[in-house]
């Protein structure tokens, strides 16, 4: 039965998307549960927001190193069952973090060594999460399975911090980190229940395995100039990396604002992290279906800077309420610019590179957050939180116009 591709729903029709969609809503809760659990460590045994900056760094820098590797992985093995395996590790990590806690761990260094190896599998599971998305549906519904991607993503985020932050408020950080495991759980099972011939990717298993696999090094030089010679796909890496480092590392230091500005309860804090999610679910909707019919250039430049107002608003507030509605606003325009860039990507790269080439798109969207972390961190400590995460959001807000006038988001409007 042929699945129309104009509905804002449809790809969850395919079954193999749809298990993969169930699943990552539900691990993605507990990562954010995690992120709120860690945070709220690492701030409470240092009270430093550069403590906190350097928690970031430990999550993000190592996926940097696995880089090349996981390029390589997704490319040349069967990424479902590199999904397997990463989800049941990251499970484990998770009990690690709960295990250490309840044996009373409070040596912030220790605490940070165990984000980096935590790191080290996050950066081996996300780009090949998002490359799988791609086998799970036809071509004709890619954009809408993308779009839904990362509303699942966002979904996550509006309720993982407040499911964090209600464990956490109720049963301390230890239990909090101990749910963690169990989210994983769901995700294995869509793995395992998936048709594995159905699969988009199975039509390429005989060039795979026909083909003279190249070294990491090799492939990763490949990628890398594939990369250079599409303008389009070099626009999306460009444009998300200056978002990474002027928007993401504002959400990470949402535990300053709650305890130093608001000065709210562990719950107020995880409600306040969900702020971000809330915004993207609730304008799902519209992304999926008004939005999709403008230009990716125009999307962008709207997405853009309304981000860095967004991150204005959140650094200005008066209030508590004022800074949720914020992050509401940052929700909508990180959903509206994730999804448009990812899609660009995904619709732009050929098949035999897809993997490679999402690996290298992880880079400039996690590849400045752990270096603008560290500096955001040691900034507030010397400043405060408001004029530097002000600033951040003009830079952001400049940068989008500049890159509008160059013509950089013109190029985004290619397809395949």
């Amino acid at each position: 039965m042929p699945i129309s591709s104009y509905g804002i729903f449809d790809s969850l029709k395919v079954k193999n998307f749809r298990l993969y969609w169930i699943g990552a809503v539900l691990k993605n809760n507990g990562r954010w549960a995690q992120y709120v659990a860690t945070y709220y460590i690492i701030f409470k045994l240092t009270e430093s927001a550069s403590w906190v900056g350097m928690a970031a760094f430990a999550n993000f820098v190592p996926m940097l190193v696995v880089n090349p590797l996981t390029g390589w992985i997704s490319d040349n093995l069967n990424r479902r069952n590199v999904l397997i395996a990463t989800n049941l590790v990251a499970s484990f990590m998770a009990g690690l973090m709960a295990i250490a806690w309840g044996l009373g761990l409070k040596e912030p260094g220790v605490w940070v060594a165990i984000f980096f190896l935590n790191g080290i599998v996050s950066g081996l599971l996300i780009p090949v999460s998002q490359a799988f998305v791609a086998e799970c549906v036809p071509q004709s519904l890619l954009r809408n399975a993308i779009t839904l991607n990362s509303t699942q993503f966002n979904a996550a985020r509006a309720l993982g911090p407040a499911i964090g932050g209600l464990i956490l408020g109720f049963s301390g950080p230890g239990w909090t980190l101990a749910a963690v495991v169990f989210f994983y759980g769901p995700m294995l099972v869509c793995l395992f229940l998936m048709e594995a011939d159905s699969l988009m990717s199975s039509q390429e298993e005989s060039f795979k395995a026909g083909r003279e696999r190249p070294t990491v090094i090799s492939d990763y030089r490949e990628s890398v100039r594939y990369v250079r010679n599409s303008p389009g796909i070099s626009a999306a890496i460009l444009t998300i990396a200056i978002v990474s480092t002027f928007g993401f590392p504002v959400v990470q230091q949402i535990i300053v604002f709650s305890e130093e500005v608001f000065e709210v309860s562990p719950f107020l804090f995880g409600l306040l992290g969900s702020a971000q999610g809330i915004g993207a679910v609730l304008v799902v909707p519209v992304v999926t279906g008004y939005v999709s019919y403008l230009k990716p250039s125009v999307q962008q430049l709207i997405a853009t800077v309304g981000y860095g107002l967004a991150v204005i608003l959140f650094a200005v507030a008066p209030s508590y309420a004022v800074a949720f509605c914020a992050l509401g606003i940052l929700g909508i325009m990180h959903l509206t610019s994730a999804s448009n860039l990812n899609s660009v990507v995904q619709l732009q790269v050929d098949e035999e590179m897809r993997g490679r080439v999402m690996a290298i798109y992880l880079v400039g969207v996690l590849g400045p957050a752990p270096f603008a972390g560290l500096a955001m961190g040691w900034l507030i400590s010397v400043f405060g939180p408001r004029p530097v995460v002000a600033l951040s959001g003009s830079i952001l807000a400049l940068s989008a116009i500049v890159l509008w006038a160059r013509g950089k988001f013109s190029n985004l409007n290619t397809v395949n």
